[in-house]
């Protein structure tokens, strides 16, 4: 099998069929790390859901992540990849990605043949030290991670709906109900974005915030609809809240701010980063808490709306009414008759 007719998918999203059936598409989709058209997979997990599955980005980034094209885990351990990296550099390992957050395509297609180049050599000369003990942290980490006791499910329960008490936890962790007053986050230079389109391509929020300064680093989960945006200068984030406030589409500025990037809206607001969904049960129970603050804030916005239009138009009659008053008064005052003598005034 060619590089083009290859793919790099975990056991857990194929599912347990011992036959599937798949379908390609060349130049189906654009990947979502690089931009660049690939081949598209889509199959069906009927472990997982009666919706097709389908390979998000391209096999060159997947190998250079070391994780799977659907889920974006890690291929081996089913962990997240930022987990995974920022494991090893604590042990003082190399990371496994060499994905950097340059826009550049072609960049990151020649770091990609060059990791697909080290694998091969590492499987003929074999492990050394620091790959052995990589495996082993990495081992114990996704056993740590996958040791949490799952909820018994029925024959009939469907693993789509997120347990009430379990969205409600993992809500409380994320800044949704902040906005963007800077007068009441003044310490921080982070940003909270949720609500975007899981296709939506990474450079398109790089570009939007890099206009107003140098971007820390830009961390998005897409099967969680959310992530965060870090500058590294005040000032940088300050004219970043500045532009989306007064963006025209943000009259309540007690909410997050509504940023809409070629046609997908999205919102963002302060926020101090914290750690994503590490499982796919999570990232589905995220995207269904987001998908409810959208709602939410979009109804919010409607009576904001509703609310300063009903307050104007009262304002306007009341000094339209008591204009109207004053000039019937006017107008309903007697006149006072002034009387002409027929003869002037004599002495006697």
């Amino acid at each position: 099998m060619s590089e083009e007719e290859s793919f790099s998918v975990c056991p857990t999203c194929l599912g347990n069929d011992k036959h599937i059936r798949m379908i390609k598409q060349d130049n189906g989709a654009e990947c979502k790390q690089c931009t660049r058209p690939f081949t598209v997979y889509r199959w069906g997990n009927r472990s997982a859901s009666n919706k097709l599955n389908k390979t998000l980005i391209c096999l060159t980034c997947a190998r250079a992540k070391n994780c799977c094209q659907s889920c974006m885990l890690d291929i081996n351990y089913g962990i997240p990849t930022e987990l995974r990296d920022t494991a090893l550099k604590l042990a003082g390992l190399e990371p496994l990605s060499v994905l950097k957050s340059s826009t550049n395509r072609e960049v990151k297609a020649i770091m990609a043949d060059k990791l697909q180049e080290s694998f091969s050599k590492q499987g003929k000369t074999g492990e050394d030290d620091n790959q052995t003990k990589a495996r082993d942290i990495l081992m114990k980490l996704a056993q740590k991670l996958n040791s949490t006791p799952k909820a018994i499910e029925g024959p009939n329960t469907n693993p789509e709906v997120a347990d009430p008490a379990n969205v409600s936890k993992l809500s409380k962790k994320l800044p949704f109900g902040n906005s963007l007053e800077s007068d009441k986050h003044q310490d921080i230079t982070t940003f909270f974005i949720f609500g975007f389109p899981k296709d939506l391509p990474q450079y398109l929020v790089a570009k939007a915030s890099e206009e107003y300064g140098k971007v820390k680093g830009i961390v998005l989960n897409h099967d969680s609809r959310c992530g965060f945006i870090s500058f590294e200068k005040r000032e940088s984030a300050e004219a970043f809240a500045k532009s989306i406030d007064e963006n025209g589409l943000n009259k309540n500025k007690k909410t997050a701010g509504l940023l809409v990037l070629e046609g997908n809206p999205m919102r963002v607001c302060w926020g101090k980063q914290k750690p994503l969904a590490k499982t796919s049960h999570e990232n589905k129970q995220i995207s269904l808490v987001v998908a409810k603050v959208m709602k939410q804030l979009a109804e919010k916005d409607r009576d904001f709306a509703r609310t300063k239009a009903t307050t104007s138009s009262s304002k306007s009659n009341t000094k339209s009414s008591s204009h109207s008053d004053k000039s019937s008064s006017k107008r309903n005052k007697p006149s006072q008759v002034k009387y002409k003598a027929l003869k002037d005034d004599f002495e006697i």
